[in-house]
């Protein structure tokens, strides 16, 4: 029998006020900045199969509510009162754990001798060992390089701590006294549920408690499918790339082909690129993993603001992912900057989503979480100090009824930034700027957010600098019905300065005593026409310093002239242009997608890339990515009037894969 209406509410609460505990638990009482001060961990509770049934939407990140415990369950067998799993092995968990930085934390809770419930948590450990500090390369080709994997295991067994298994850990890692810290705050939350949990019990009984789960998963259900509904029915095909795997300059394409039928989605990821020789892969096991569609997720839980956030939201949704793509890589693929790609999935379901429903969907924001680390050498000791500078985000994308978020994109989950007097407090660095970029954010009605600025010295010698998850330095967040593209990330060193240089993405970056390390973040794209903006808005950013008289002039066709001691609208000079300007421009698309995707697809269309895939498939894992790039390579050296097509993509691969003697292509 269902909970009634009223009961279940009041449970509802009562959950959310234990798993929302359970992170407060950690953010007090952890010790790395990147946790205690950026939020990277997550709390919940699932239900004896293993699916969350409440998850806390404002204490610490939001992806993995889709996720479920049941594989790392199992791996671990039988499991008494006062045992604690601990795993941080994306392979042996079916993509709970998303890369070895996250250190997960499972602990059974017991009633009378009855399982009730799992509490869960994660932190992202700033250093499980690995090929840099940090751990994580994007360049790394196996995950072996990428520290140590702890498949689930028995971190205490019937309440006492396995000390070997702890042991193991921290000497595997290069900041063991701070790992510790992180993990036993994981502890106290989860004991601290299991406390809370038996309180419930006692106060409202056992069965009830246990029939409050099942139902707030099928209220969750019920109210997500009625967002779907909404959604008209169709097939919906959208793409979106990461820059490049850091080994050539060919993109990752992600390809959504998004059915909607009724109050059901089907994700149809079978046109993705294959898995990377590089660390820009996902481990989902083909399932249904939230961080595949974290778009959907968000936009029904917008549209239902009172939606409870639990598992059931996935329910109406449908995952086709095959084996050895970047969605569904396979062992021993290196996945450590598998973030990319649930941020560039995110942004084309959205892209997807916009054919369907255009005025409820933003324009692409940054598309990045950069995770910018320092590591110093301690004189001391001779280990290594690691940090987390900053989550570099970027601009969000506009939106039909507002401007992006400046600083931060909806994809981002719900990562702070880290305050410069804690990080300088931590480690030896001087940050110098920090600071919203001018003339970063795309043009529009509603013009994205801006990006950010980060300069910070290097204080000591023998410092280390890696980064995880730039994005969005060739390929533009594209903007929507109108709007035009954001800007571009880049990385200087030295800026302003003779020796300044322009540097690539960072993978590990050694620089000097008194080097500047300038990172800058995309900004969002834009959401309508920018001729459409209303000019006093234009003239608020103008006056704020976000945007320059010059910029507002041409990408407006705003006209700001100074007015006594103050800045002005020309109202007659900005409807003379802003005419000019629109009876020059050609129609608008849904999409501007920014002069680089743009030239991209000119040579490689569509249809081609989807050729591709479906012959790359074939073939083992492990060589896919290798025949994706001679197959790249080859079309750079034969000259087409056109774009490569699908025909053009079948003889290169006979030619290259069986030796075709055909002298032309």
């Amino acid at each position: 029998m269902r909970t009634d209406p009223a009961t279940l509410e009041i449970l509802r609460s009562y959950f959310n006020a234990i798993a929302a505990g359970m992170g407060h638990v950690i953010e007090r009482t952890s010790f790395t900045t990147f946790v205690k001060e950026s939020a990277d961990f997550a709390t919940a509770l699932a239900t004896p199969s293993g699916e969350f049934f409440v998850y806390p939407r404002t204490v610490g990140v939001t992806i993995f509510v889709g996720l479920s415990l049941e594989r790392a369950i199992r791996e671990c067998g039988h499991l008494n009162p006062g045992d604690i799993i601990i795993t941080n092995d994306p392979y042996s968990t079916d993509g709970l754990a998303t890369h070895l930085p996250d250190v997960h934390i499972i602990k059974p809770i017991f009633v009378d001798g009855t399982l009730i419930s799992y509490a869960w948590a994660f932190v992202h450990c700033s250093d499980v060992g690995g090929l840099v500090p940090a751990s994580i390369s994007p360049t790394a080709t196996e995950i072996h390089q990428e520290g140590l994997r702890i498949p689930p295991v028995k971190l205490y067994r019937q309440g006492k701590l396995n000390e070997e298994v702890q042991k193991l850990f921290m000497a595997n890692c290069r900041i063991p006294d701070l790992n510790e810290g992180d993990i036993n705050s994981m502890v106290a939350a989860v004991n601290t549920a299991e406390a809370r949990l038996h309180e419930m019990v006692r106060k409202f009984g056992l069965q009830i408690v246990q029939q409050s789960m099942e139902d707030l998963l099928e209220q969750a259900e019920e109210r997500a499918r009625r967002v779907i509904s909404d959604i008209p029915d169709g097939t919906y095909t959208f793409s979106d790339y990461l820059d490049s795997d850091m080994m050539s300059e060919v993109p990752i394409r992600l390809s959504v082909k998004l059915q909607v039928s009724g109050s059901d989605i089907t994700l149809d990821l079978s046109n993705c690129d294959p898995q990377t020789a590089t660390a820009f892969n996902l481990v989902t096991n083909g399932s249904r993993h939230s961080f595949l569609f974290q778009g959907l997720i968000n936009y029904i839980i917008s549209s239902d603001p009172y939606i409870p956030v639990n598992g059931g939201i996935a329910h109406p949704i449908h995952v086709v992912a095959p084996k050895g793509t970047v969605v569904n890589a396979e062992y021993p693929a290196a996945v450590g900057v598998r973030h990319t790609i649930t941020m560039r999935m995110y942004n084309a379901i959205l892209g997807a989503l916009a054919q369907a429903i255009p005025d409820k969907i933003p324009a692409a924001g940054a598309g990045q979480a950069a995770i910018v680390v320092l590591s110093t050498p301690d004189e001391l000791t001779g280990a290594r100090n690691v940090t987390v500078v900053e989550p570099m985000g970027g601009g969000g994308g506009g939106q039909y009824d507002m401007d992006g978020v400046d600083g931060i994109d909806h994809a981002s989950g719900f990562l702070k930034n880290t305050p410069i007097e804690s990080l300088e407090h931590h480690i030896d660095v001087l940050v110098t700027r920090y600071e919203l970029l001018p003339d970063s954010a795309g043009p529009g009605m509603h013009r994205g957010g801006h990006a950010i600025r980060l300069d910070f010295e290097i204080l000591k010698p023998g410092s280390i600098v890696t980064a995880r998850g730039m994005e969005r330095v060739h390929f533009q967040p594209w903007g929507l019905r109108g709007g035009r593209a954001g800007s571009l990330g880049s990385v200087l060193l030295n800026p302003g300065l003779p020796n300044e240089q322009r540097l690539s993405k960072i993978d590990v970056l050694m620089p000097d005593p008194g080097d500047v390390v300038s990172i800058r973040s995309p900004g969002g794209g834009g959401w309508g026409s920018p001729y459409h903006r209303d000019p006093r808005r234009v003239l608020e950013d103008v006056e704020s310093g976000l945007l320059s008289s010059d910029e507002a002039k041409a990408s407006y066709g705003v006209v700001i002239r100074k007015g006594g001691d103050a800045l002005e609208v020309d109202e007659v000079a900005t409807t003379s242009l802003r005419g000019m300007l629109t009876a020059s421009q050609d129609s608008e698309g849904l999409w501007d997608f920014g002069f680089a995707r743009e030239e991209y697809e000119r040579r490689w269309s569509s249809e081609a890339s989807d050729a591709l895939a479906q012959l790359l498939i074939t073939l083992p894992a492990a060589q896919r990515s290798y025949w994706k790039h001679r197959i790249h390579e080859m079309s750079r050296s034969i000259q087409l009037d056109g774009p490569v097509q699908a025909e053009t993509v079948h003889k290169m691969w006979e030619q290259l894969r069986f030796g075709s003697k055909e002298d032309h292509l």
